[in-house]
């Protein structure tokens, strides 16, 4: 990641691009890291705070931008320039920069925290995202703050370095800082993962989530089940070797409270990986959201590989809006579900199928498309044995089959709705839980599907010709995992 953006500096140099934008919240590295690509001796800086590093009394941008340049020091650096972009007196600056300096080689290179470009400027302008701390800086770290733990058996450097992985450098210093101070290993750890939650809530669009389900606390769903247990392998290296490329992810549709949701956490904990939840309602919120949604994806390529869900991605990029900024912002998301090489795996939920533009669902965005229906007989037995164990109770001393087999139009959520109701029933009673607590409980639930019949109905249509079901039989089943 580090040698890329040298890399891609010496070549924009090498190109005579006459203003490079460096986006990153990392001021001290991309300094460190531009010196580096161009030769320190070679670079002057300038902030509206100290003005120009060889003459303190230019503050203002466009002196700055127009100061002569000297031959030993082609390079300036303009840090936070972004707040006076759209000054006319510094775009005609810029302007006349990049007119006037094709000849002599001179280069400005703009350091914010986001690129905002004039459209007067966009054909001579070269954004460059300075990338985040890659495994071999952030290991470098941890050997110059860790030194006195001793990490026990099951605890490795490596796994130190992948919890701070998606933090800046500045955020890794402080998170390996405060894990030093731990009276163990498994604090330590702990206080690094903490600090990444942390930075990753101050982001406004990205969440770590604690990966708390196992797929077997999903009742039903045994073919997509059965499809993230086959996934797992592919994760190999051998898979590599093999033919196989990585797994990109699955678009999960289908009826509310079904289990899209709880799948998407149990993919996390049976792929072995962290779990970062992205709201799109966030991304807009932001000031720039293009800009909020590239920055979120350059996190999270940067703590790959990952599980990524997209909670009702259709409420972010669904048709019906003729926002110029969310289709921008829909069309960027869509190239990097196409274009992404780091190893994410995109766990995505959609309610209102209709809503979904065709775009989303093409091939080679997301390996499989599941529509999630209703739970059958048999899915609704196992979902009651499982909330009924999850509090506590044996399932056999309840006439699960037969309560389940009346319960046909409840989804998954509304059947542990119904033990819940059931267990304040008995709780309220001194005394407790009994089938008739819980057939009392399904009584007072009208279900959605019931409530909105019609609306149903089209969505279960929809599933039918479009996505592959989530559940079968179990001849289905034992096909689909031979």
């Amino acid at each position: 990641m580090r040698a890329e953006f040298i890399n891609e500096v010496r070549a924009a140099i090498a190109a005579k691009v006459p203003i490079v934008f460096v986006t990153t919240h990392e001021e001290q590295r991309a300094l460190d890291l531009l010196s580096e690509a161009v030769g320190a001796a070679r670079v002057t800086t300038w902030t509206s705070t100290h003005g120009l590093e060889s003459d303190g009394s230019v503050v203002s941008p466009v002196a700055a931008i127009q100061a002569p340049f000297t031959r030993d020091k082609p390079v300036r650096i303009l840090f936070d320039v972004h707040p006076f972009i759209d000054d006319p007196q510094v775009v005609r600056a810029l302007r006349d920069f990049v007119r006037t300096v094709r000849a002599t080689g001179a280069i400005l290179v703009l350091v914010s925290p986001f690129a905002r470009i004039p459209t007067e400027l966009e054909r001579d302008v070269s954004v460059i995202d300075l990338p985040l701390p890659g495994p071999a800086e952030v290991g470098a770290l941890y050997d110059q703050e860790m030194t006195r733990i001793q990490t026990p058996e099951g605890l490795t450097r490596e796994g130190f370095v992948r919890a701070a992985l998606g933090l800046t450098q500045g955020e890794v210093h402080r998170a390996f800082r405060l894990a030093a101070m731990m009276p163990d290993a498994e604090s330590a750890l702990a206080r690094v993962v903490a600090e990444k939650q942390s930075a990753l809530r101050k982001s406004s669009t990205l969440e770590l989530i604690t990966a708390d389900v196992a797929l077997d606390d999903v009742g039903g769903l045994e073919v997509l089940k059965g499809w993230l247990r086959m996934r797992v392998l592919a994760f190999d290296e051998g898979a590599r070797a093999f033919g196989l490329a990585q797994p990109r992810g699955m678009l999960v549709c289908g009826v509310q409270g079904c289990g899209k949701s709880l799948v998407s956490k149990a993919a996390a904990r049976v792929l072995g990986l962290p779990l970062v939840r992205l709201d799109f309602a966030d991304v807009f919120a932001m000031p720039s959201p293009e800009q909020a949604l590239r920055e979120a994806m350059r996190v999270v390529e940067a703590i790959s590989p990952v599980v990524l869900w997209v909670d009702e991605v259709e409420k972010g990029l669904g048709e019906g809006t003729s926002d110029a900024g969310q289709a921008r912002v829909f069309g960027a998301f869509l190239t990097w579900l196409q274009e992404r090489r780091a190893m994410v795996f995109v766990a995505a939920t959609a309610n209102d199928v209709e809503r979904l533009p065709p775009e989303l669902s093409r091939r080679g965005r997301f390996d499989e498309i599941f529509f999630v229906d209703l739970p059958s007989i048999k899915e609704r037995q196992d979902i009651l044995r499982l909330q009924l164990k999850r509090r506590g109770r044996d399932p056999a001393a309840f006439a699960v089959d037969a309560l389940g087999e009346s319960l046909e139009h409840f989804s998954g959520a509304e059947l542990e709705q119904v033990v819940t109701s059931g267990l304040f029933r008995a709780y309220a009673k001194k005394r407790e839980l009994t089938d008739l607590d819980l057939r009392a409980a399904a009584k007072e639930t009208t279900p959605l599907a019931v409530l909105y019949e019609e609306k149903i109905q089209a969505l279960r249509t929809w599933g039918k010709a479009r996505a592959r079901r989530a559940s079968a039989d179990r001849r289905t089943l034992e096909l689909f995992e031979d």
